[in-house]
């Protein structure tokens, strides 16, 4: 019963929320499935172009970098899909493990560009002209001004949803629970003692779950996964070394270039150097 007042409480924020932006919206499993959505259905438009199996392909492929890049980042993403439209992602948490996503999209704002945007992008998706212009006619549309507010208020549902804990993780299994919280914390305290108290777990546990799950120890994927972050970082960013290291988990600089030097065969000064050169 439980369970069931609370998707019903669900159900209705989405329903409420509708009420005020007219943009579909959806929460999503941490493998990008829907699981609840108001209204039930696409829009018009959506359900229309989708028919087009190519299309159809592409809105999920846009969907799933959008969750993806939620995923990296920790934070809301708001972006102009491929036909025009606009979409808004947000991180749901349980107990500081992803647990879902909250979305908000297949809007459109009222201004006559972004009107005549779609037109063009969806104008090869179908041969039916006359229809496809009535169905943009009588897409959602808000107010540009009022489009961040709509955003921040997206964010501010999802971080009650996080703290409600209404909606549970999909996994039960504590090493791929651990995964996720690793992936969202790698910058923060991920010692054993810590993760412990996060999972209410003994370390055995914790240790034996994960390397038997991944083939790898819990302290040896940090490492790699926070390696390959400040990886990232060097090649993308302008950031200096030393804040590099510390935003992605490595308190001491040294020990994060001596670590680095180990995995890559170069310290982290002589590989930017060496990948502005190959961009060259």
């Amino acid at each position: 019963m439980k369970k069931l007042d609370s998707n019903l409480q669900i159900i209705s924020i989405l329903r409420d929320f509708h009420k005020i932006t007219n943009a579909r919206i959806s929460i999503h499993d941490v493998d990008f499935n829907e699981i609840a959505a108001y209204p039930d259905s696409l829009t018009e438009f959506c359900a229309f172009i989708q028919q087009n199996k190519a299309v159809a392909k592409r809105c999920k492929d846009a969907d799933r970098f959008a969750f993806e890049k939620v995923l990296s980042t920790g934070s809301t993403y708001t972006y102009t899909c491929h036909c025009g439209l606009i979409e808004t992602v947000a991180p749901i948490y349980h107990y500081g493990v992803l647990s879902g996503f909250f979305m908000m999209g297949q809007i459109s704002d009222d201004n006559d560009f972004s009107i005549d945007k779609i037109k063009s992008l969806s104008a090869d998706f179908t041969d039916d002209k006359e229809k496809l212009e009535a169905i943009i006619e009588a897409i959602p549309k808000i107010p540009v001004e009022n489009q961040s507010s709509y955003v921040n208020i997206l964010s501010i549902i999802a971080e009650y949803l996080t703290q409600s804990k209404k909606v549970a993780p999909k996994y039960d299994d504590l090493a791929i629970s651990l995964r996720h919280y690793i992936h969202m914390n790698y910058s923060g305290d991920l010692s054993v003692k810590n993760l412990c108290a996060v999972f209410a777990c003994s370390r055995t546990a914790l240790m034996s779950k994960f390397k038997s799950k991944f083939n790898i120890t819990v302290s040896e994927y940090i490492s790699k996964y926070r390696l390959m972050k400040a990886e990232e970082l060097i090649r993308e960013s302008d950031e200096t070394i030393k804040a590099i290291a510390v935003s992605c988990g490595f308190s001491d600089q040294n020990y994060f270039t001596k670590v680095f030097s180990n995995a890559y065969n170069m310290t982290p000064v002589a590989y930017r150097k060496a990948f502005v050169k190959t961009k060259i």
